[in-house]
């Protein structure tokens, strides 16, 4: 008997003839995420990843970073011995032994692999279960509601057994469905929309813009250790991070005649240079944080004079129909909220007018830039001389 961590897959087990590709994916994307764990090794099988010679003082730290990792469903601390039925139950025993507990009601649940095994997976658990109750005489059956749930899989060579799972992200391998540009703001949203963009499989990069003196540098840094966050500080994977000097386009369109569409224009602006980006440096996709009706720039008018700016380039909204509350939840749970609630202002934020226009038109918008006779000058300066990649 050795202690293993069993790895179980998410959505990828319903690829069909490309589950091996996504598999691979996978596994290659774990072998990277813990390549600073000495010793360990990886067995790949179609249906699981098995992570064999784990010390207990790196369990920890494995656990945490599996539970990050796309494509994962669940993460299991379980035994490997031989599926002979007499040594199974014996490590069975051993390991219910070595957890001393006194008194409790459990449950037997097979799964048997190998069709040619003498027993079949109920009677292997009736089996089981007596020599259980034989050997520990305070513990009881319950099929329903049980305290403690025994999980057997018999396979051709081996057996596998555990008491426990650790939920996973789901989703799919990092990096299999493509590459997108996230507009991060270093508010709630977008990083709650990046982390779930990685869920489906994208690789994410950031686009964040700034208008310095207006943005404080200690906005750009929430925006920073987002990133970090996001990345597990690069060790899951290394997001780039454009940063975008928006500050001369910015007054440009401050003298913009109706200043109701403001954050309109700016954000037109926004989704061009995103596009100029994402064809430079091809990328499928631009992302944003957006949640329907949340803010002025986010009801469907203004979401469709927006995205107007851009044609037919395609942008993701992971939080398109999520309320407020339900992404600060999310929020909390991938441990960027408490970073998001700092209070420094970004540039989009400081740009808000006093009464923005909740339904905008395009004819309108297309009008009042057509005003703005040196914002094209301005965008191509900004592309050749103020973008830092980090």
């Amino acid at each position: 008997m050795k202690s293993i961590i069993y790895i179980k897959y998410g959505e990828l087990t319903l690829k069909g003839k490309n589950k091996i590709d996504f598999i691979n994916c996978l596994f290659n994307h774990v072998r990277h995420v813990l390549n600073d764990i000495k010793n360990i090794k990886f067995i790949k099988k179609f249906d699981a990843l098995i992570i064999t010679n784990v010390l207990n003082k790196d369990k920890d730290k494995i656990f945490f970073l599996l539970k990050k990792i796309p494509g994962i469903n669940l993460i299991i601390p379980a035994f490997q011995c031989s599926n002979n039925f007499n040594k199974l139950s014996l490590d069975i025993i051993k390991s219910l032994q070595k957890r001393d507990i006194a008194q409790t009601t459990f449950k037997i649940n097979t799964k048997r692999a190998n069709k040619k095994y003498p027993l079949n997976s109920m009677e292997i658990s009736a089996q089981l279960g007596g020599v259980v109750l034989n050997s520990f005489k305070k513990y009881a059956v319950d099929v329903h509601n049980p305290k403690l749930l025994i999980n057997v899989e018999i396979k051709d060579k081996y057996a596998i057994f555990y008491f426990e799972k650790i939920k996973g992200i789901g989703g799919l391998p990092l990096g299999i469905n493509g590459r997108v540009l996230m507009l991060i703001s270093g508010g709630i949203d977008s990083a709650v929309a990046a982390n779930l963009l990685l869920k489906k499989g994208l690789h994410v990069d950031l686009i964040t813009f700034i208008s310095p003196p207006h943005t404080d540098e200690k906005a750009l840094n929430k925006v920073r250790d987002l990133k970090k966050i996001i990345t597990l500080d690069n060790t899951l994977y290394k997001a780039k991070l454009y940063i975008v000097n928006f500050t001369s386009l910015q007054h440009e369109i401050s003298h913009i005649r109706d200043r109701s569409y403001q954050i309109t224009i700016l954000r037109r602006y926004y989704f061009r240079f995103a596009k100029q980006l994402g064809e430079k440096y091809n990328y499928q996709a631009i992302a944003t944080g957006e949640s329907l009706g949340q803010v002025a720039s986010q009801t469907i008018q203004s979401m469709q004079t927006i995205q107007n700016s851009i044609n037919d380039f395609l942008v993701l909204r992971p939080l398109l129909t999520m309320d407020k509350n339900e992404i600060i939840q999310l929020a909390k749970q991938m441990d960027t909220y408490d970073i998001s609630i700092l209070p420094y202002a970004d540039s989009c934020s400081l740009f808000v007018p006093a009464n923005p226009a909740t339904k905008p038109t395009v004819h309108k918008a297309v009008s009042l830039e057509a005003e703005l006779e040196l914002a094209e000058s301005i965008m191509d300066n900004i592309f050749k001389k103020h973008i830092t990649i980090e």
